[in-house]
């Protein structure tokens, strides 16, 4: 039984940035072949497609973040695989502000001096001490529904 559901997705402007820099870069290319340089334009005739296969990974990804019977499982689709995380293993939960370009280096999965961190957007989420092993925050726009949740959980197990 899943007890919360939640999915979020990254922000558009990104997606946005992305494409903006792959028509730059296509349109250098084309340039390159006009003013007669078309040994270069190949290497920039790739970039283009890189960048438009990141910006398709990152428009269709979204973290999905459950907490069931079982636990905790965080999911970053089509870029990162799923990680379960056992209300055994956690030793405390708590909402907390995070700052994701200082703490963690931007949006994603990341890690950092504070840990690992699951986060598509925002700056609030929920910090998951383990037991063993390094602390683990999740991006939420509903950080304290998933702490509650959480808490449930744990509770469940006899533990608060």
């Amino acid at each position: 039984m899943t007890n919360f559901h939640e999915e979020q997705r990254f922000h558009r402007g990104l997606v946005g940035v992305l494409l903006a820099v792959m028509i730059f870069v296509a349109a250098v290319a084309v340039g390159a072949i006009v003013i007669g340089r078309p040994d270069d334009a190949w290497l920039l005739a790739i970039a283009p497609v890189m960048v438009a296969i990141v910006a398709a990974l990152i428009a269709l990804s979204h973290l999905d973040v459950a907490v069931t019977d079982d636990g905790v499982r965080i999911a970053f689709r089509y870029i990162w695989p799923t990680r379960r995380i056992r209300f055994a293993d956690i030793a405390g939960v708590a909402v907390r502000r995070y700052r994701p370009l200082l703490e963690y280096g931007g949006w994603g999965v990341r890690l950092g001096p504070a840990g690992w961190a699951y986060t598509a957007g925002g700056g609030e989420g929920v910090q998951l001490r383990l037991r063993k092993g390094i602390p683990v925050l999740i991006g939420s726009k509903s950080p304290r529904e998933l702490e509650a949740a959480i808490r449930a959980g744990m509770e469940s197990l006899g533990r608060p």
